[in-house]
């Protein structure tokens, strides 16, 4: 098996009023806190589930996000176009592992996701039988998402800042929820 693990970190931030992903959190810059915890997860994927191949993409925009990307390992595609919203980069993210099994996509402003609950979402996906898996919190869905490759076809013809959370609300009884515990985990930042 297959999986990649999409960081999508392209977007303007115009509601936070400067590049958000480059803001300070708990002594890290925001797309680190993503970037540290996915490349963890990839590692121990090697280890528990040594025939399972994991690929960390990074889409982003940003010289520095995507040099930091390069640096821990992952492959980089540039989104020159971010204004075309969420979608474009899942697509830029998707045509880049067409012969993935599945994908799991995150956004980069959670900096309390922690490893363990990524972890725990993907070994979920990969001892279930369901298409599509999420976190949540008291049934509120949230980020990451792993969607199997029979759903990329739907996820191609996203557009704009449309997500995949209307796939997933589309086919409820093939999506697995992985509840968190803590709430702030599937916080993103909007404001400062």
């Amino acid at each position: 098996m297959k999986i990649a693990f999409i960081m999508l970190a392209a977007g303007n931030s115009r509601r936070f009023g400067e590049n958000k992903l480059l803001h300070i959190v708990e002594g890290k810059k925001m797309y680190e806190h993503t970037l540290e915890r996915l490349c963890d997860v990839q590692k121990c994927m090697k280890i528990h589930y040594p025939d399972c191949e994991v690929q960390v993409i990074v889409i982003t925009q940003y010289e520095e996000i995507a040099q930091a990307g390069k640096h821990a390992g992952a492959e980089v595609f540039y989104n020159r176009y971010p204004e075309k919203g969420i979608s474009f980069s899942m697509k830029m993210g998707l045509e880049g592992q067409r012969d993935a099994d599945a994908c799991l996509f995150t956004v980069s402003d959670q900096p309390w996701m922690k490893r363990d609950t990524i972890f725990k979402l993907v070994s979920f996906y990969v001892s279930s039988l369901k298409g599509i898996v999420c976190t949540a919190y008291e049934g509120k869905l949230g980020n990451p998402c792993i969607f199997s490759k029979k759903y990329y076809e739907e996820l191609w013809h996203l557009t704009g800042d449309t997500g995949g959370k209307a796939i997933i609300r589309k086919h409820m009884d093939d999506t697995g929820i992985l509840e968190v515990e803590d709430e702030q985990e599937l916080e993103d930042i909007d404001f400062k």
